[in-house]
């Protein structure tokens, strides 16, 4: 005959899991739940990297352009990042950034774009901003949108100031 001791682990173990199966399953469920949103708005990265031959008849990287694709219901993000080789080192360093949000909203579209690039008279400092554009198109009666556009640039306080503004109506047909 073979004796049980509740105490063992295995008794335990027994005696817990029909109390929390319920909680363990349920965990199980949003934690896939959790999963699969966060795959589906991830999003895609495509990599482009061009080549040249140099002086020693080796390829050598002359440009690497990253792009970064992220989409959920009503926006879209797209940063794209351009990295060159320095001239004193042999490795590449980011160059100029494009950041890109599409927003759908009631009556139209929303673009925001931000261009970042580097400071070609003192390279190791970070990116900055140098150009930011508002984007919106609405509808315009059954037949037309109107389109307008805002460009802002820093002054020299680095202060975003509007640069331009452009409208313009077009036809849907």
């Amino acid at each position: 005959m073979i004796e049980r001791n509740e105490a063992s682990p295995e008794g335990f173990i027994r005696r817990l899991l029909p109390q929390y199966s319920v909680a363990t399953v349920l965990f199980c469920v949003v934690l896939a739940a959790t999963s699969a949103l966060a795959q589906q708005s991830a999003g895609t990265v495509t990599e482009t990297v061009t080549t040249r031959r140099d002086l020693n008849g080796r390829d050598a990287v002359s440009e690497k352009v990253v792009t970064h694709r992220a989409r959920t219901n009503d926006e879209e993000r797209v940063v794209i990042e351009t990295y060159l080789p320095l001239e004193y080192a042999d490795r590449l360093a980011p160059s100029r950034r494009v950041r890109r949000v599409t927003t759908v909203t009631q009556s139209g579209t929303q673009t925001i774009e931000e261009i970042e690039e580097r400071n070609p008279g003192s390279p190791s400092e970070p990116l900055r901003l140098v150009q930011r554009s508002v984007t919106t198109v609405r509808r315009s009666g059954n037949d037309s949108d109107v389109s307008e556009r805002q460009v802002f640039e820093p002054d020299a306080n680095g202060r975003l100031v509007l640069v331009r503004k452009q409208s313009e109506q077009t036809s849907r047909n």
